[in-house]
C-alpha cells in the first residue's frame, strides 16, 4: 500500500445491519416482558431500555440506508 492512499474500510451492508438491529430490539423486549417476579434495579432497567433504544436506531439506520440505496 503506497503512503499517499488513504486506507479503505470495509463497511457493513445495510441488510445485516438492520437484521442486527431487529434481533437486539426482540431480545430486549423478550427480556424486559419476561423478568420473573423481582424487579430489577434501576441501574439495569435504564441499561436495558438503552440497549432497546440502540436496537431500534439500528433497524431503522439499516432500513433507510437499503431504502436510500435502491434508488
Amino acid at each position: 500500500m503506497s503512503p499517499g492512499r488513504k486506507s479503505e474500510r470495509k463497511q457493513s451492508s445495510p441488510g445485516k445491519i438492520a437484521l442486527m438491529g431487529a434481533v437486539a430490539t426482540a431480545l430486549a423486549v423478550f427480556n424486559l416482558a419476561t423478568n420473573g417476579s423481582e424487579a430489577p434495579s434501576h441501574a439495569l432497567l435504564l441499561v436495558q431500555y438503552i440497549l432497546l433504544g440502540a436496537g431500534l436506531l439500528g433497524l431503522a439506520g439499516g432500513l433507510i440506508m437499503m431504502a436510500s440505496s435502491k434508488g
